[in-house]
């Protein structure tokens, strides 16, 4: 008889603990709706790792002769190693180096001298902040190195070393 009573209250309130949701999502989602979407994680995983095996730098085929830098590395463009370079490729904090040589002192609140390269091309360039303390010879050849900054309508290079090419 207890056995009676605890079938009939099951069945009289089964229905507010299993409705269409609760069946959809115990039945159908776990055997239908779940191993989709686990399969396209799966293939998710798979394309992704499949797309970047062939990242691998291009040029590299055994049959052709290179005579340039591979594709990819960011060298096609002209190294700003001149002065030319330097004006028309050069960003704000890049680092340069140049060959010329110090052509004239400019007035200035820092110390400025322009610098020319075998091209002919002039460039500014501020001095206080070398680590040189000897002022540069006029027309004697020097490496360069420094940092580039811009402004709207200039471009010009701050010092860190000079030494004269011997």
């Amino acid at each position: 008889m207890l056995r009676d009573q605890a079938h009939q209250y099951k069945e009289m309130y089964s229905h507010d603990k299993s409705g269409f949701v609760h069946s959809l999502f115990s039945r159908s989602f776990i055997r239908y709706i779940a191993p989709s979407i686990f399969m396209m994680a799966l293939l998710a995983c798979a394309f992704c790792t499949i797309n970047t095996s062939y990242a691998a730098p291009q040029g590299f085929s055994s049959n052709i002769e290179q005579r340039s830098a591979p594709k990819g590395f960011g060298i096609e463009e002209p190294q700003p190693n001149t002065v030319k370079g330097v004006l028309h490729n050069a960003k704000t904090d890049d680092y340069v180096v140049l060959e010329g040589y110090f052509v004239a002192t400019t007035t200035s609140k820092t110390v400025t001298y322009k610098f020319k390269d075998a091209n002919g091309d002039l460039i500014d360039v501020d001095l206080s902040k070398s680590n040189n303390a000897v002022a540069p010879l006029i027309d004697v050849n020097y490496y360069l190195w420094g940092q580039v900054n811009q402004s709207l309508f200039s471009t010009s290079i701050t010092a860190i070393e000079y030494t004269p090419i011997i």
